[in-house]
């Protein structure tokens, strides 16, 4: 089966390739498919797999970029789709219509994957009411004229439907995953050795984006609770955003500065490192705001992986995963008392923590790998052959 990949966002700043277009495309190959990868030619991706690489041309200024890319990819992808046919394109959700347009012209199917709710994404960021519009118009067309929707949670499907009234039967959720190769259980006193963490300190931790839908305010909110019962405890916040200063400032004002460290931007390297440095991950989400996104975290994956115990908002999606599995334990996280609470109760209980995390272990690796997504969603593509 030959798949071309599609996408536009798959660089983060630090020049590296987003893991789960990695992980996905690298799948895609692996089980035995001829895979041709369109994206910007910002970097030269690499994979250890074999991959066809097309690298549009853009110029790199604001506005530009965009219609440099549409303009090109639309010249690219028609021209090996019609001398080198593929039997699926994949395309990953942007607001580019040009996946549409080829496989309207050439009659090939056309999937979209479906990352979160954009358009609650955008409008978080500002954009204004005719940004928001158009998006939502190119959103309409090219959802109404796939051949197939995969949207990563069982949520972002109802959103879908909601809004735009279409049927179920061409909606098929597939969770995101993780590698349990790179994400793997390693001793706690190895792993904060290697990043330079105290060994002898109990530690609650977060890894992952700082944005105002992970809820790290209430994490610190929490603090004073956690600290008058047990004052040696330390809580990480490693990665990087828009609400990195808010809530160091309010680390701050609820004077618990001197017990949270905020590493910033991780490498992707050193995320194992630190999701296995931590006595208990947490993944706090303000409901308010996941609910609009309705996205697939792949961090619960990540720390479910490397076996730890994980404290959660009750997040749909989530709290299927984890309470039916006892593989993690979910809390109202916007009552700071409730949400310490259970934080001081797993920290005093090791056995607590240590069967928690045997159960997460165990549900990743039995339901949720890349290679278990991956292969759902290429039985899903046999069907065009």
């Amino acid at each position: 089966m030959r798949i071309y990949y599609f996408c536009y966002e798959g660089f983060k700043k630090i020049g590296q390739l987003n893991n789960h277009i990695r992980e996905t495309v690298s799948w895609f190959s692996k089980l035995g498919n001829e895979v041709h990868f369109f994206n910007p030619k910002i970097i030269q991706p690499e994979f250890d797999v074999p991959i066809k690489l097309h690298l549009i041309p853009i110029i790199n200024l604001p506005l530009i970029k965009w219609l440099s890319f549409d303009f090109f990819g639309f010249l690219f992808l028609l021209y090996y789709s019609i001398f080198r046919r593929p039997t699926v394109i994949y395309y990953r959700e942007s607001s580019s219509l040009v996946p549409l347009f080829v496989s309207k012209l050439l009659s090939i199917p056309l999937i979209i994957e479906v990352n979160g709710w954009v358009l609650a994404e955008l409008e978080e960021y500002g954009y204004s009411k005719f940004k928001l519009s158009l998006f939502r118009l190119f959103q309409e067309l090219n959802y109404r004229n796939s051949t197939l929707l995969i949207p990563v949670s069982e949520g972002l499907k109802q959103l879908i439907i909601k809004h735009y009234r279409i049927s179920s039967d061409k909606i098929v959720a597939v969770n995101n995953g993780t590698n349990p190769d790179k994400y793997r259980p390693i001793p706690i006193n190895d792993a904060r050795l290697l990043i330079g963490l105290p060994i002898d300190e109990k530690i609650i931790g977060f890894i992952g984006g700082c944005y105002p839908h992970h809820g790290i305010q209430h994490l610190i909110n929490a603090a004073p609770y956690v600290l008058s019962e047990l004052p040696e405890v330390k809580f990480i916040v490693a990665g990087d955003g828009a609400m990195l200063e808010s809530w160091k400032d309010l680390s701050r004002k609820k004077e618990v500065d001197k017990s949270f460290l905020f590493p910033g931007n991780v490498p992707f390297e050193s995320a194992p490192y630190y999701i296995n440095s931590y006595n208990i991950c947490v993944a706090p989400w303000d409901e308010n705001l996941f609910s609009k996104n309705a996205g697939s975290p792949m961090k619960l994956f990540d720390y479910m992986a490397c076996g730890k115990p994980i404290v959660s908002s009750p997040i749909f999606g989530v709290r299927e995963i984890l309470e039916p599995n006892n593989a993690g334990r979910t809390v109202d996280v916007k009552n700071p008392k409730k949400f310490a609470s259970l934080l001081i109760d797993l920290l005093n209980s090791p056995e607590k923590r240590d069967i928690i995390g045997k159960n997460a272990l165990k549900t990743v690796r039995s339901n949720y790998t890349w290679e278990q997504t991956s292969r759902k969603i290429v039985d899903l593509m046999k069907k065009f052959e």
